[in-house]
């Protein structure tokens, strides 16, 4: 396997420990998708009592992240394909025991909410995802995520793909939002085989706002692994404005 070819499967791994889901939306999507992009899991003949609102009209607009990023759409089907690699790392073996339980509560499984819609925004080689999802499992969802770096300050992980692996989860402040708001930051580093170090820093934030759950997480996607700096002042600040942006656009 070539360093860049496993330095890939490492941002996998990265970004699937807590939310395999948004991954794809780093890709993007294709040049021809729609701003905006949403999925119901319910049938046409759902015989809900009104009508909501779409729910991609609540996801922070293009301008929201800032004048040089490339925004895209992710569809639902981006999303199911995302969550489908994050299973390629079925193999991973995660110590201490207490981390796997961690990192297992913070995945969402997509096939449990009623209504999701995505966008992902890139900047240089950082790379913002913003889901939102509707109906489902979302009690409990922000406690998992708040007490994680408390029962998993440091994993090790091992895998054939990736080989060996330290992910350092720190918390991270976060406005009291919603019916809960929580962030962390999490950094995996893992050994080249050249005997340099690929480092993965990601910001992840989730907050609940009744039947919603709004999923954020930033990125550095940078091919060679050196990692790109994460302003979690900045990233808080977005999590913020996407809470405000759905509530005005749903409520």
């Amino acid at each position: 396997m070539s360093m860049t070819s496993r330095s890939g499967r490492l941002r996998l791994l990265a970004a699937g420990l807590t939310c395999a889901a948004v991954l794809t939306g780093c890709g993007g999507g294709d040049d021809g998708d729609e701003r905006s992009a949403s999925g119901s899991k319910k049938s046409a003949a759902s015989s809900e009592p009104a009508k909501q609102p779409d729910l991609a009209s609540g996801l922070l607009p293009a301008d929201a992240f800032g004048p040089d990023a490339v925004v895209a759409a992710v569809s639902p089907e981006e999303l199911e394909r995302g969550a489908g690699l994050a299973e390629q790392f079925s193999d991973v073996q995660i110590t201490p025991e207490s981390c796997a339980g961690a990192v297992e509560g913070t995945q969402p499984d997509l096939a449990d909410f009623d209504d999701i819609a995505a966008v992902s925004a890139t900047v240089g080689t950082t790379v913002t995802v913003e889901m939102l999802t509707r109906g489902g499992p979302v009690e409990g969802a922000i406690d998992e995520l708040a007490s994680a770096v408390e029962r998993c300050p440091q994993a090790q992980i091992s895998s054939p793909e990736i080989g060996d692996a330290t992910v350092t989860f720190e918390e991270l402040p976060v406005a009291d939002l919603g019916d809960g708001s929580a962030a962390l930051r999490y950094t995996t580093v893992v050994a080249l085989p050249d005997g340099t170090q690929a480092s993965v820093p990601v910001l992840l934030g989730a907050v609940q706002d009744g039947d919603r759950l709004i999923i954020m997480t930033t990125l550095s996607a940078d091919p060679s692994g050196a990692g790109a700096a994460l302003d979690p002042a900045a990233f808080a600040s977005l999590l913020e404005q996407a809470y405000e942006t759905q509530a005005d656009a749903l409520d």
